[in-house]
């Protein structure tokens, strides 16, 4: 059973699919730094660093499954929605040459939640049609990860499978919630000193705005322009690729040592990676933090590709 990967980012996807027993065939993705992330997790991988639009599907390997995160900042309420008068919104016609072309059985795709009202629900329509022409069949979930992943994240997103068979679409359905088994506790550790680099300066003037309202332990705090709020129901708010943009934008915490962005490697715990995944030293914290916030929730993908494995018997 093999997956091949666009916008393979850090391979948030491809992880997902390897554990729920998939073989990761091709990645592709033109971001430098997201690609030295992804060989330094995925050794051996046929990871292709190129602008999707130069690659040709016909010279790769073929491919049971069609996986792509097709970028979502041209659909979210966070951006300015340009949809697919934006070159990256556009790039979903990428995901429809490769299918074309690869002919692959079933096609995963994920994005942000507002990809079902953008534009009055003209995108989306815009979407199920160009696969149905080409000889589709959908269905689709939005599914937050506390519920369906079992993280503490509230983080909602759309996930789409199409089926070439019908009868593959007929045995599927998407995976329903599950108990959230964990909470904020079981990622942040209080009473542990992490690197300087994650603490704010009491002469940082953002410190003094925060030290005002950050002040429970074992709550995140979701920071948005100049907006500083406890999340809601013990959960990590939704992280976010303008992390890496502006490092305000991190959701914070208080320890015993004082106020704090979240650590790389609690962003990545929210995600749901496996605890064997590392960046290279040789990333910034910035691009770190832009590609956890880009990536996916692991556990729900994976979920979903259980789903599909099972269908395909």
């Amino acid at each position: 059973m093999k997956v091949g990967s666009m916008f393979s980012g850090i391979g948030g996807i491809d992880s997902a699919f390897l554990q729920a027993g998939f073989e990761i065939a091709w990645a592709i993705d033109k971001d430098a730094d997201c690609c030295k992330t992804y060989r330094h997790n995925f050794h051996g991988s046929n990871l292709i660093e190129s602008d999707i639009r130069k690659v040709d599907p016909t010279l790769l390997e073929s491919i049971d499954v069609l996986a792509a995160g097709f970028p979502c900042q041209s659909f979210s309420v966070a951006g300015q929605q340009r949809g697919f008068n934006d070159d990256r919104g556009a790039l979903f016609y990428e995901v429809v040459r490769f299918a074309k072309a690869l002919k692959p059985r079933f096609i995963f795709l994920e994005n942000v939640p507002n990809l079902m009202e953008h534009d009055n629900g003209r995108t989306f329509l815009v979407i199920h049609d160009t696969l149905s022409d080409i000889g589709y069949t959908l269905k689709y979930k939005v599914m937050r990860a506390s519920e369906y992943g079992g993280v503490p994240q509230i983080r909602d997103r759309i996930y789409i499978v199409a089926f070439r068979d019908i009868e593959d679409c007929d045995r599927f359905s998407f995976p329903g919630k599950i108990e959230l088994s964990q909470g904020v506790d079981n990622v942040l550790a209080t009473t542990e000193k992490k690197h300087d680099i994650y603490y704010y300066n009491s002469s940082d003037p953002f410190h003094t705005i925060a030290s005002r309202i950050v002040r429970q332990q074992g709550v995140i705090y979701r920071v948005y322009h100049d907006s500083i709020k406890p999340t809601q129901n013990h959960m990590c708010p939704t992280l976010t690729a303008s992390m890496g943009t502006q490092l305000n934008q991190v959701p914070l915490v208080k320890d015993e040592y004082g106020i704090r962005k979240l650590t790389i490697k609690e962003c990545l715990d929210f995600q749901g990676f496996p605890k064997s995944y590392k960046f290279p030293k040789t990333i910034s914290l910035n691009a770190a933090y832009k590609q956890v916030g880009n990536t996916v929730c692991v556990p729900v993908v994976e979920r979903v590709a259980q789903f599909i494995k099972e269908s395909m018997l």
